[in-house]
């Protein structure tokens, strides 16, 4: 098979040091093979590569590593004052503490922007943050489906297979019509199967190879049924 090109999106980078070992990465850059991973990957690159042609104004990578450094910072000095008996907290209190506030202007397309930065930028939780916030903000955006798919996808990277599963089948339910089924689907297979549910995840593949037998999702799911 053909070597698949390079996707480039400005001047985006994951630093090893930031994701841990059994974190699943959403890649941006993909060389096709023989795997399943591979496939995977293809969709993954085939939906930034969508999303980029929607949105315009999108934030130098240096804005990344900044706001990064700053969050870095912000658990350090958590961590430094909880040694000392201090009260600092930046963050939220419970299971909300592990993710990062996510602070969006209030204009639908900024912040969907914004929500969508943090997948290119493979800052995984601040993605998930961000769009759990939009979809509070903006409860009738037509991109409703559109985050409830990427939130579906950071938490399958990050290995949250529960909610991943769950976000997957909220937009099937809740958005029939949207262009993002398709590949909700297949991932939603691909989330079943990594959680030992083979039986589950093969129904899904069939269900959209015969709901939606021209999308390019179907393919990648015939070739996960072989």
């Amino acid at each position: 098979m053909r070597l698949l090109k390079s996707v480039c999106f400005g001047a985006l980078f994951v630093s090893s040091s930031v994701l841990a070992n059994t974190v699943e990465v959403i890649k941006i850059t993909e060389g096709a093979g023989s795997s399943n991973q591979s496939y995977d990957l293809v969709l993954v690159v085939q939906q930034l590569q969508a999303e980029m042609r929607q949105l315009r104004g999108l934030v130098e990578a240096q804005k990344y590593e900044l706001d990064e450094l700053k969050y870095r910072q912000k658990q350090m000095y958590s961590e430094f004052d909880q040694r000392l008996g201090g009260s600092y907290s930046p963050g939220a209190t419970g299971s909300a503490a592990d993710l990062p506030a996510a602070v969006l202007s209030g204009n639908e397309q900024q912040d969907y922007s914004a929500a969508f930065s943090y997948v290119k930028s493979q800052e995984l939780a601040k993605a998930e943050a961000a769009f759990k916030e939009y979809m509070k903000i903006h409860p009738k955006s037509a991109r409703l489906s559109n985050a409830l798919y990427w939130l579906g996808e950071v938490s399958l990277a990050q290995g949250k297979l529960p909610a991943a599963a769950d976000y997957f089948q909220q937009l099937i339910a809740e958005h029939g019509k949207s262009a993002k089924v398709p590949d909700a689907l297949y991932k939603l297979g691909r989330t079943y199967q990594r959680m030992g549910k083979s039986a589950d995840a093969i129904a899904t593949w069939q269900q959209l190879v015969q709901q939606y037998p021209k999308a390019a999702a179907a393919k990648l799911a015939r070739n996960a049924l072989k």
